[in-house]
């Protein structure tokens, strides 16, 4: 029967190669992202329907890209498929399960890390708010909260005080005002160095933070800054790791005030890699044995074809699965600030190293308001935050 095993290991790797090969060339459309050439993004990682083991992540990357355009509403619903993928991927797949001890874990549909699958539903959420769509935002909210229980993350997993506050911000802009109360709780807790009372106002120093009064109107803005690292750099190759940077923002020629850092994606990222290292190593050390007892069992038939089994099986197809959502921003911040009245944009500024702009970042949109509160959300790519991408995106419809 060994003699079947050459046409076996051969329709294998074809599988895999086949697999493995699509019509989205992430890395390409990352490249185009980052540079702000969204068109080109689009075109390298496509628009039609997505199919295969990387759909999810295929829908995280693509929903970003849309996010960046201010294609907010398609941008949602590629997020949403994502989800929606995700809830039909908890059923532990039998074939995908047995696939991977022939091959290697990327046989496995990407599911994303529990940090990226929280990350989903605060994407989705800021592209509704922008869309002043709040009642959706709320369920978004609540996906947040229930994405970061400890049972459904795994108790090891890191928490994000970024996605609690923006669930909390949210619960707070709907009325739900016990549960956002919780969530801001929460998030002072997660962050010693900050604190963060029950209205969701934010500083260093806990006696002037608890004096400040609500201001008539309010600016709460959200920040996604800098590059999400790679996998080489989550698994320590190399690092380029920055110092956090100061957002300062201003609007009519007056210095509002700061924002706030309160996740650092590399770091989450990292600590899921560590996390998971013990059972990824023991998992592919017993694979790894597994192809070895095949190929001695054919090798004492044929010493030839057991080392081309043992080539194949261990030398082309062993490798780990480093998938991950690399269009995710480096850090997450946020601004509660008093906002003056008739103004309808504002200027970031932002200083520190590892920021693609760099610069000022003029604000014109997303710019929400509901009662008193200004919402928007800022993020350091080219265009992102600028009328002028608006109309471009009107003149191809």
């Amino acid at each position: 029967m060994y003699h079947c095993f050459p046409r076996l290991l051969l329709a294998i790797l074809c599988a895999w190669l086949l697999a493995s090969c699509g019509a989205h060339d992430l890395p390409d459309a990352r490249s185009a992202f980052y540079q702000g050439d969204y068109t080109l993004a689009q075109k390298r990682i496509g628009t039609e329907a997505v199919e295969g083991k990387d759909s999810v992540l295929v829908l995280m990357e693509r929903g970003t890209i849309y996010q960046a355009e201010g294609e907010y509403e398609k941008s949602a619903r590629d997020f949403i498929a994502a989800y929606d993928l995700l809830d039909l991927l908890e059923t532990y797949s039998v074939s995908e399960g047995a696939g991977s001890w022939v091959v290697n874990d990327t046989v496995y549909s990407f599911e994303g890390a529990p940090f990226e699958q929280t990350m989903l539903h605060s994407m989705t959420a800021l592209n509704h708010l922008a869309l002043g769509n709040w009642e959706d935002g709320g369920v978004e909210a609540r996906r947040i909260i229930h994405s970061l229980r400890p049972d459904e993350r795994g108790e090891d997993y890191p928490d994000d005080a970024f996605s609690r506050y923006l669930a909390a911000f949210i619960l707070e802009m709907t009325d739900d005002r016990a549960n956002a109360v919780a969530q801001y709780t929460l998030v002072d807790e997660l962050l010693p160095d900050l604190y963060v009372d029950k209205q969701g106002r934010l500083g260093r120093d806990t006696e002037k933070t608890s004096e400040k009064k609500v201001e008539a109107r309010e600016l709460v803005c959200f920040f996604l800054l800098g590059r999400s690292p790679s996998m080489r750099e989550v698994r320590g190759e190399y690092n380029s790791s920055f110092s956090p940077p100061r957002i300062r923002i201003y609007a009519g020629g007056h210095h509002l005030g700061d924002a706030v850092i309160l996740t650092n994606v590399q770091g989450l990222a990292i600590n899921t890699w560590n996390i998971e290292a013990p059972a990824r190593i023991a998992k592919m050390a017993a694979r790894i044995a597994a192809k070895e007892v095949v190929a001695r069992q054919i090798e004492e038939q044929d010493e030839a074809l057991g080392a081309l089994a043992r080539i194949i099986l261990i030398g082309l197809l062993e490798r780990p699965d480093f998938r991950r959502w690399e269009t995710l921003p480096h850090w997450l911040a946020v601004a509660r600030l008093p906002f003056p009245d008739g103004l309808s944009s504002f200027d970031v500024r932002l200083q520190g190293a590892g920021i693609i702009l760099g610069a000022t970042i003029p604000v014109q949109q997303p710019f929400v308001q509901r009662g008193n509160v200004i919402f928007s959300f800022v993020r350091d790519l080219p265009k992102f935050n600028s009328l002028e991408m608006n109309k471009e995106i009107d003149k191809l419809k």
